[in-house]
């Protein structure tokens, strides 16, 4: 719903053009070009604390990425080397996900509410450098603070209603980050003892490749029950062995 949308920014450090890694970049044949890209992904990225995602769409990442920015796919697969070469980017071992290592630290965001409370301020600031009788000034501040007390405390309603739910830290290294939701349908959906050594091993792989992901329900569903057999799994080989 438009009352809950909320608006993402991109910024940048004021280097950003004058760094050795952008600079050489634009060094290259065709730089220009290549830096676009990589600002487009970034822009691809922000909602997603930095990830992008091979769907499997097309044969590979760069030409699915190719076809999400509008740029050709030659050109994305040049981008996509070098930022991986110079450790702006980062790629998952199963080709599946790529993190833009420096972008979570630029990404800014507001919802649309309190983006309405910042122009309201701004009007009524404008409003009130018109006005010459001080008297008139005094109702409309006090009827103004009112409003925008009433407007902060909705907003504040608002982003405690539509607040994701608290992600609890799992494995002896804490990466693992699970609502208490999604912890307890793995645990009905696999069994407390598979979703343990589950959460362990994926806990562990975070902590030795310095790895992190955006849905680790997802990733413990995906691979991290690989090779666990659940006791169902246990109940059928014993019914085998009858």
């Amino acid at each position: 719903m438009a009352e809950n949308k909320r608006y993402f920014w991109l910024r940048l450090y004021d280097d950003f053009f004058t760094s050795k890694r952008i600079k050489k970049l634009r060094a290259l044949a065709g730089g220009d070009t290549y830096t676009i890209i990589y600002l487009k992904m970034q822009l691809k990225a922000i909602k997603d604390d930095g990830y992008l995602y091979f769907d499997n769409i097309m044969k590979d990442f760069a030409e699915e990425l190719a076809l999400d920015i509008d740029e050709t796919p030659d050109d994305v697969r040049v981008t996509i080397q070098y930022l991986l070469s110079v450790g702006l980017l980062e790629c998952s071992e199963d080709g599946e996900q790529y993190f833009l290592t420096y972008l979570p630290n630029l990404i800014g965001s507001e919802t649309a509410s309190a983006q309405r409370v910042r122009d309201y301020r701004r009007r009524k600031k404008e409003e009130s450098a018109l006005l010459c009788n001080n008297s008139v000034t005094d109702v409309l501040r006090t009827g103004n603070a009112e409003i925008e007390k009433r407007i902060d405390r909705e907003e504040k309603e608002k982003e405690n209603s539509t607040s994701k739910e608290v992600r609890h830290k799992h494995g002896e290294y804490g990466h693992v980050l699970l609502t208490e939701k999604q912890y307890q349908k793995l645990i009905a959906d696999y069994g407390e003892e598979a979703t343990g050594k589950a959460i362990k091993k994926v806990d562990e792989y975070c902590q030795q490749y310095g790895k992190r992901y955006t849905d680790y329900n997802l990733t413990l569903r995906k691979w991290g029950y690989d090779g666990i057999k659940t006791s169902g799994d246990r109940i059928s080989d014993k019914l085998r062995g009858l």
